[in-house]
């Protein structure tokens, strides 16, 4: 049996700001049943785990844990029982997890958690696919049902999922509006997106200058006043999901709490539908199938359909400067964590 392979990770052992990211040494035994193990060549940042670190995410309240939903590695090895034939060592792949765990050197993962990264993908591409991406991917197929030419409005339309969304929404030939600030508008260049700078604009008269009857479905990332002005803008029959909760510094988790329970109140108003869009549960329920969703977004982002922006990497030692770029919106793109 190999032996145990020591390693550094990040650990948050106390609630805080970024100073609570601490690397800590340990080791990752042979892989057990089912797993295999992994050397993290790079990890994804995200906005949740910000949240988690700060102890205002509400799947992640017990410490000491490891932040990230997301790496990319190399396979060192993997218990004897049965295999995909693509895990071999050496082999490159990618995880989406339902739990965290991301900022690691070393990690011992699911079998079925795993999906082969292709030859000629970038390995940081496919860092920054797999958690803004996974979820796009659920907003337009589980949650919206979206179909060719449907109207769509999309709140956040710069941000990581939201930028996502209007790839992946372009591919497909949805007919989409995007709100954004104006010193961000022009990164949606090149979709098949109306832009609107919500500061400036009426996100509501624009949208019915072109479409009188509103739009199909809307995603929102904000809450409050956007979930119910979202709601009023859907046409008979439309969708409005939430996939994130906008929040008053130290009041995240019950802002959060507050926002599902309004979406939930606004669903039992007749002829529209509302949903929550949680893509750790989603990914515990049914792992198989994501791990497949990602094996596809890996093949549309070879074949060059969708391009995932990396704004940033930091060595996995600063992942604290990480976070605080992220935090100070200092970066345009995926931020990724890299291992030595």
């Amino acid at each position: 049996m190999s032996e145990p392979i020591k390693h550094g990770r990040i650990v948050v052992r106390h609630f805080g700001d970024a100073a609570a990211l601490r690397r800590a040494d340990t080791a990752a035994p042979a892989p057990g049943p089912g797993q295999a193990r992994i050397r993290v060549l790079a990890a994804g940042v995200g906005r949740t785990d910000v949240m988690a670190r700060e102890g205002e995410y509400l799947f992640q309240r017990r410490r000491p844990f490891t932040p990230g939903y997301e790496l990319v590695g190399e396979v060192i090895d993997h218990h004897a029982d049965a295999v995909p034939p693509w895990l071999v060592p050496g082999a490159r792949v990618a995880a989406c997890l339902p739990r965290m765990g991301g900022y690691t050197e070393c990690a011992n993962l699911p079998v079925h958690l795993l999906a082969p990264i292709p030859d000629g993908l970038d390995t940081l591409a496919a860092a920054a696919l797999p958690l803004d991406y996974l979820t796009a991917l659920s907003l337009l197929d589980r949650h919206g049902r979206a179909r060719p030419g449907d109207t769509v409005l999309v709140h956040g339309a710069t941000g990581g999922v939201g930028d996502a969304l209007c790839q992946l929404g372009t591919h497909r030939r949805l007919a989409m509006y995007g709100t954004a600030s104006e010193r961000s508008l022009h990164r949606l260049r090149g979709y098949d997106i109306v832009p609107i700078d919500y500061r400036q604009e009426d996100v509501a008269r624009v949208v019915r200058a072109r479409h009188p009857e509103g739009v199909r479905i809307v995603y929102d990332h904000l809450g409050g006043p956007s979930l119910r002005a979202g709601h009023r803008l859907l046409a008979p029959g439309g969708t409005l999901v939430s996939y994130a909760f906008a929040a008053r510094p130290g009041h995240v988790l019950a802002d959060t709490v507050r926002g599902a329970l309004h979406n939930r109140l606004l669903n039992l108003l007749p002829g529209k539908r509302t949903a929550i869009c949680s893509l750790p549960r989603e990914i515990t329920a049914d792992p198989s199938r994501h791990r497949k969703l990602l094996t596809h977004l890996f093949e549309l982002a070879l074949k060059q359909d969708i391009r995932p922006r990396i704004g940033a990497c930091f060595p996995l030692a600063q992942a604290a400067e990480a976070h605080r770029a992220l935090e100070r919106r200092q970066v345009a793109g995926k931020i990724i964590l890299t291992m030595s």
